[in-house]
């Protein structure tokens, strides 16, 4: 669970800076022309997309099918989580190589609104994951992850926040059991 975040936060990391050159001037004056930087930019946003596609199916969502297996309460964000990241980073992956057609624009849209669901799961997870283990990196990520919604960047400290709280409950878990 843990290495799939690391992956997701890497994926967003991209995905922000994309974001960056195209909205902020300093930064495309910093790209030699427009081709280049819009080469640049579907090179950062589709490498973002992936990496986060990979790290959220492949290891985060094992993760918190596990958790939703060993407890029902966490069956809405695992939801959530799964099927609004997958989902929407696959049209966004689809939405930028045919962003140039009507329908390249509206997968871009509708992954943007799958983004947000999935983001919402997160919120519930986190929010869930403090009341089941009590430790307050959850609820900060968790109140983080609702301004995510607004601002890239907020989201991207919300996974690293989520990304350290998990390092602590592994290792407490890890450590009850050598006790055992």
């Amino acid at each position: 669970m843990r290495r799939g975040l690391l992956l997701a936060i890497l994926g967003s990391l991209l995905l922000s800076v994309s974001t960056e050159t195209i909205t902020n001037p300093v930064l495309a004056v910093a790209f030699l022309g427009t081709k280049l930087r819009n080469f640049v930019n579907l090179v950062l946003v589709l490498a973002g997309a992936v990496l986060a596609l990979v790290g959220f199916y492949c290891m985060f969502v094992p993760g918190v099918t596990e958790l939703k297996e060993s407890d029902p309460d966490y069956a809405t964000p695992a939801l959530l989580v799964e099927y609004g990241y997958m989902f929407g980073l696959i049209l966004l992956i689809f939405g930028v190589l045919s962003a140039w057609s009507v329908i390249g624009l509206l997968m871009l849209v509708l992954s943007l609104a799958l983004l947000v669901i999935g983001m919402i799961g997160m919120i519930i997870l986190c929010f869930r994951l403090y009341y089941n283990e009590e430790s307050n990196l959850y609820m900060i990520a968790g109140i983080i992850f609702v301004i995510g919604i607004f601002i890239n960047v907020a989201a991207l400290i919300s996974c690293i926040l989520m990304y350290l709280a998990l390092g602590k409950t592994i290792g407490r878990y890890g450590t009850s059991k050598q006790l055992t």
